[in-house]
C-alpha cells in the first residue's frame, strides 16, 4: 500500500509534464496557424488569427494550471481560442486596449452599468469609417474562490462598421494581483 501512495505523486507529476507539452504544442500550432493565415494591410497576421492563436495559448495555459489536467488544457484552449477569435476578428490594437480598460472598470464596478468607449478610426482606416464603440458590463457580482482569487462574468460588446459582437466571459484576478485572466465564455 505504501508503494501505491508513493507512485501517485509521480503519476501526477508525469501528467503535468504531459499537460505542459500539450500546452506547448497548442501554442506552436496556434502560432503556426496565425503565421499561415490571411494577412492584414500591414503584411502581418490578421487580428482574427492573432486573437485566436493567443486566446488558445492563454486559455490552454490557464485551463491546465486551474484544473491540472489535459481536459482542462484542451477546454481552456478552446474557450480561449473562441474568445480571442471573436475579439480579434474586428478590433485593432487601440480598440482592444479600450475594451481591456472597460473590462478592468467593469470588474471592479459596484453596479451593472456598462463602461463604454468610442474609438475614432485611425489614420490607416478610410475617413468615412464610423467610430468603433466598445463596452464591458458586469453581469453578476464578484465571487471569491477557495484559492483567494476573485472572479466575475463580464459582457463584452463591440460595434464596428455597423456590426455588433457580444460575448460573456468570466474573468478572474489572483489575490494580490491586478491582472485579469479570462477563464470561460
Amino acid at each position: 500500500m505504501t508503494i501505491l501512495i508513493a507512485e501517485r505523486p509521480m503519476l501526477h507529476t508525469a501528467a503535468r509534464r504531459i499537460a505542459m507539452r500539450v500546452v506547448g504544442m497548442v501554442a506552436a500550432l496556434g502560432l503556426a496557424t496565425a503565421a499561415c493565415t490571411t494577412t492584414d494591410d500591414s503584411g502581418g497576421p490578421s487580428n482574427q488569427a492573432m486573437g485566436t492563436a493567443l486566446g488558445a495559448v492563454v486559455g490552454g495555459t490557464v485551463g491546465g494550471l486551474a484544473f491540472g489536467s489535459a481536459g482542462g488544457i484542451i477546454g481552456g484552449a478552446l474557450v480561449g481560442a473562441l474568445a480571442g477569435n471573436l475579439v480579434g476578428r474586428a478590433l485593432d490594437q487601440q480598440e482592444r486596449a479600450r475594451l481591456a480598460q472597460a473590462t478592468q472598470n467593469a470588474f471592479v464596478a459596484d453596479t451593472n452599468v456598462p463602461t463604454t468607449y468610442t474609438v475614432e478610426p485611425t489614420s490607416s482606416t478610410p475617413s468615412q469609417a464610423p467610430p468603433t464603440v466598445v463596452s464591458a458590463r458586469p453581469v453578476a457580482p464578484p465571487t471569491t474562490r477557495a484559492d483567494g482569487s476573485t472572479c466575475r462574468p463580464i459582457e463584452l460588446t463591440a460595434t464596428k462598421n455597423g456590426q455588433t459582437t457580444t460575448d460573456t466571459t468570466t474573468f478572474c484576478k489572483s489575490a494580490g494581483s491586478s491582472e485579469l485572466k479570462a477563464v470561460s465564455v
